[in-house]
């Protein structure tokens, strides 16, 4: 199931660069922390997408919370701009069966799969998220979202 969310997320990162010139010219560097109550996530997946048309960005979060944009290759951040901000992870862990489970079941069809299971509030989800952040040539660029309840 590791390998469904990791090809999940690298179809959105591939997805969101369809059509964006190749090498993001004039991108500029942008990384962040996210946490929740005060703790910082780990394995989120923390997307930039701008309203104006112009190639989105994401990044995943490491043990530290921290995480750094890419639009089109690793670490290449965003372009400068206005961006809306989501937030995101999830468990997709289905129940294990053995074997012998799976050749029973196999003649009745396929095993119900158990929906994945949102770890923080689904209101930082991008298309629910009231984040925001402007992404500038000459500012550090590094945002801090403390996410709560």
């Amino acid at each position: 199931m590791r390998f469904l969310v990791s090809l999940f997320v690298s179809g959105i990162i591939a997805a969101m660069g369809c059509g964006a010139n190749p090498g993001l010219k004039g991108g500029v560097p942008v990384t962040g922390t996210v946490t929740y109550q005060g703790q910082p996530v780990e394995g989120a997946t923390v997307v930039f997408r701008s309203d104006t048309g112009m190639t989105a960005a994401a990044g995943r979060t490491d043990a530290t919370g921290h995480f750094q944009l890419a639009s089109q290759a690793a670490g290449d951040g965003a372009m400068p701009g206005s961006y809306h901000v989501g937030v995101s992870k999830v468990d997709v862990v289905a129940g294990t069966i053995t074997a012998e489970e799976a050749a029973k079941n196999f003649k009745k069809g396929p095993l119900p799969e158990s929906p994945p299971k949102d770890l923080l509030p689904k209101k930082y989800k991008l298309d629910q998220s009231e984040l925001t952040a402007d992404v500038t040539v000459g500012g550090p660029n590094s945002f801090t979202f403390d996410l709560t309840d």
